[in-house]
């Protein structure tokens, strides 16, 4: 059974990489900072070659208006992981 670490790090002699939750195509952006600017949790900054990074992936969460704001639709979100809804119970025959 393999053993999987959503946060990343090393399990046994392997390194596992935590998923990615943004993703900036470099050949896109032109650096403008928008999605840097628009972040409500300052979890993106920008590189030492001003394209945008996630800084604290901890912070992140997954809001997606980086995504939305970009003008040339050059970063993409993670979807964010669905919830488990319980069954709505059923109501009996009183």
């Amino acid at each position: 059974m393999a053993v999987t670490n959503l946060r990343g790090g090393v399990v046994g002699n392997k390194k596992i990489e935590a998923p990615e939750k943004v993703h900036v195509y470099r050949n896109w952006c032109k650096t403008c900072g928008i999605c840097i600017e628009f972040c409500p949790k300052n979890a993106l900054g920008p590189d030492p070659d001003e394209y945008p990074e996630l800084i604290d992936a901890e912070a992140c969460n997954l809001c997606g208006l980086c995504e939305l704001r970009c003008p040339d639709f050059a970063i993409s979100v993670a979807k964010k992981p669905k919830k488990d809804k319980a069954a709505p119970a059923e109501k009996g025959n009183d």
